[in-house]
Order: C-alpha cells, then structure tokens, then sequence
C-alpha cells in the first residue's frame, strides 16, 4: 500500500477534533529536564476564523489558577501538581469537536506521577509480554496495543513495584499481542472486524477496582481529565507551543508552532519515531501531541464531558461517564505521526472500540502521589 493512500486511510480511521487559538501563557519547555533536544524555532502569531454551529462553551470562573509547569522528573516519571484548567476548545475553532470539546472548568485535586514519554517496546517486553509492534525499535513507543492490554500493562508494573492494582481483568480471552492477521488489517484490527481473529485480548464487565479511580495506589491509565491538564502544562492555545496555524485537516501542511514539539504527517515520514525526539512541554513531558496516541480511561460518548459527569461546571476530578458492562468504546488523545496538524492538540479525542489494535495506538501511565510517602514514588 503506498503512502499517500495509508494516510488517507488513516486519516478517515482515526483523525477527531480539536483546536486552539487563545494566547499562550506560558514557557512551557524551555527548561525542562529531559534529553531530548530541537533546533527549531516557531512562530505562534496566527488566528482561527473558521465557523462553529454546535458545543456552545461554558467556560469556568476566573478565579481557575494552577501552578506554574515546572519540569520535575526522575527515572522517567514527571511530577504533575493539581490545579486547575479549563478542558475543551473555543467554540467555532478549526477541527473542532462539536460537543466533545465544549469548555467547561475542571480542577484536580491529586498530584500525580506521569510517564515522561509513551511507553516503549523495551519498557513493554520487559513487563513479559511480547511486542506487537510493527515498527520494531526498543526506543520507540509500543503500539498496535488495545485498551485491556494497557490495563493488563499497568497491573504488571504495580505488581513489580509492590502496589495494588488498579484493574480487575475478568473473563478475559485471547491473547495479549496477537490477532491481527496479514495484509491490510495487520495495522489495525478489533473484533468488530469480521477479518480479524477471536484471539485478540478482551475482557468483560467492569475492570475498576476502585470507584473513585485516583485512589488507587498502583500504575493507571489517566482520566482524560488528568491527560489533558498535563498535555496543556499551564497553556491554553491548542498546543503549549502556542496556536496551530494550519486549519485544514484534510491535507498534509507544515506547522511551524506544531514542528518543534511533535512528530506529525509533514515531519515523520508516516513513521513512528523515537521517544523524546523534539522539545518536552513545560512538566517535561515528551510527545503529547504527536508520536503515538495515547489510551486513556475515559468512556467515549460524544458529549461533552459536563453531560458525562451528569451536572455543570466546575468540575472537581472528573471521571466521565459511568463505565457499563456492554460499552465499546474509550478514548485515544493527542495526535499520531499520521495525522495532519490540525489534529494535533490538547483537546483531540478519538473514539476506537476497547479492543481496537491500530498501529497508531500506545500508553502512558500515571500514578497518583498520596500524602502518605510510603504509597507515593
């Protein structure tokens, strides 16, 4: 298949909304403590003039602050202090969802640990499980991974470290790694698929634990909530090196502000790449918005996330819609070395089902920070 016909593809499979083009407030990443590097510079002086029709914004108080981002990493893992942010995108934005990115005020109240960058294939082999990858390199992102198959990840890793699990996997079938067959579906598949196997990983009912998500102690995937405020690091423009501006999401365009900081359809070559290969945000934390989307627990409904948590804003630790026993589907955020610029911001969401295995698909983990030290890294 050549190239310009698998990003069309993929770009009909997996391109969502997003948008941003509020002033940026921040230095995120100037100082952070990571080894990547860059030698590009950006200009961010660009506007949004494109129409919006639905997801009117509610927007949050003015009294919404949050710490300033400041790099704090360590063996891989970021700090990220609680505060507060305003989740979604303005209204009538480019590639912008029409109700899933509605605005609405959230304030987390729990530190937490974050991967620095997406989970790689040496990280995921040395969990035991073995790399479905189809770009194999132990420094680049594990992916073509399923939403139970980062769950079971995560119970892997408390276990090594002596924590609870977050996630109880029941009457799971198939396995982790396997089921995609040969030729167009071995870079994606689920069992929605009448040309993929019963052997790929899925799990029923429930996986949760603990009701209220952040109080486990082990490895987790992050709410949405929890990735979006730390993809954001104090920013509010669509991406925190300031507004996209390309607006067209049906082309591949170079993006001065997005060049810099993540790997999208113009830079990647349509290739995934190494990790921390372009300029962290301002917790110091590598590809966000482009490399690998990320898995996060959140159940995808299409409406914002006030109607989700079933009351207006402000929200506090927002988790989204209850989880039920036959739903589908989770979100994927950020952007994908596939996906045009315009998709590649804080607010994009994508909507796969659980067991969906993309190439495009990978984890990064978070882990809540308690008071008691004896339960935090």
């Amino acid at each position: 298949m050549n190239d310009i016909l698998k990003y069309t593809m993929f770009i009909w499979l997996v391109s969502a909304s997003c948008s941003g083009n509020s002033v940026r407030d921040t230095d995120a990443g100037a100082d952070a403590d990571t080894d990547s590097d860059s030698d590009t510079d950006t200009d961010t002086d660009s506007d949004s003039d494109s129409d919006g029709d639905a997801g009117k914004d509610s927007g949050g108080d003015n009294d919404c602050t949050q710490p300033k981002a400041v790099p704090n990493c360590k063996d891989g893992w970021c700090r990220i202090d609680p505060g507060c942010f305003i989740w979604g995108s303005p209204y009538g934005e480019p590639c912008r969802g029409a109700y899933d990115e509605t605005q609405v005020q959230v304030t987390l109240t729990k530190p937490y640990l974050m991967s620095q960058h997406e989970v790689t294939q040496k990280e995921w082999k040395a969990a035991g499980f073995p790399n479905p990858s189809r770009d194999v390199d132990p420094q680049k992102p594990v992916s073509h991974i399923n939403w139970f198959e980062a769950a079971a990840y995560a119970n892997k890793l408390s276990e090594a470290a002596g924590l609870a699990t977050c996630y109880e996997l029941k009457e799971c079938q198939g396995t982790i790694g396997s089921g995609c067959p040969d030729g167009i579906h071995s870079e994606w598949c689920t069992l929605l698929d009448n040309d993929a196997t019963g052997e790929i990983y899925n799990c029923k009912g429930d996986p949760h634990k603990y009701d209220h998500w952040a109080t486990c102690p082990g490895y987790r995937l992050p709410t949405s909530a929890e990735w979006e405020y730390a993809a954001r690091a104090g920013t509010t423009t669509a991406t925190y090196n300031g507004a996209l501006t390309t607006t067209d999401g049906d082309s591949c365009k170079k993006d001065p502000t997005l060049e810099p900081i993540a790997w999208y359809c113009f830079n990647s070559g349509l290739k995934m790449q190494t990790v921390c290969g372009k300029q962290p945000n301002g917790w110091g934390l590598c590809d966000m918005l482009g490399n690998t989307e990320e898995w996060v627990d959140y159940v995808y409904t299409g409406f914002s996330l006030s109607m989700n948590e079933g009351q207006e804003g402000p929200l506090i630790d927002p988790q989204g819609a209850h989880v039920k026993t036959d739903e589908k589907r989770r979100s994927l955020r950020g952007g994908n070395f596939y996906l045009a610029a315009c998709f590649s911001c804080a607010s994009r969401k994508s909507s796969p089902p659980l067991d969906n295995r993309v190439l495009v698909n990978g984890i990064r983990l978070v882990r809540t920070i308690f008071e008691d030290s004896s339960k935090s890294k």
